[in-house]
Parts: C-alpha cells; structure tokens; sequence
C-alpha cells in the first residue's frame, strides 16, 4: 500500500540520520587515533570490541550516505 509521507516527517528522518552519520563518523576517528571498545560485564573489560565497532560505524556511514544519495535523487 503506498501513502504519501508528509516532508516534515521526512526531513525529520534525514535529520536523524545524518546526526548518526556524524556520530559514526566521530566514532571512527576515535578508533583510528587509538581508543579502544571492550565487551565485558559488571565494568570489568572481557574483551576488545574495537574492530567490530570499526567496521559497524563504517557500515553506518555507507548506509546513511546511500540513504542521502537517493533522498537527494529524489528532491533534484
């Protein structure tokens, strides 16, 4: 079933994802000027997560920028 969306709430959304963007785009330059993530429980560190919060902060930043792509494909 197709509906029209109003363009507030769409601006709404691309506003929130591009503060995602942001914040995944911090995260990786955190990580590559050497913070470390760890998985652990209780406080205690069990072990290092950084590569996987690497690579899922990446994948968000290629999702989002596709997203944009077509949003601006859209409203060209």
């Amino acid at each position: 079933m197709e509906r029209p969306i109003p363009s507030d709430i769409v601006e709404q959304w691309m506003t929130h994802l591009r503060l995602q963007r942001t914040r995944a785009r911090d995260m990786i330059w955190l990580i590559e000027k050497g913070a470390t993530l760890h998985d652990g429980r209780d406080g205690e560190p069990m072990h290092d997560a950084t590569q996987r919060w690497l690579e899922e902060q990446r994948q968000v930043v290629a999702d989002v920028d596709r997203l944009v792509g077509l949003y601006d494909g859209i409203n060209d």
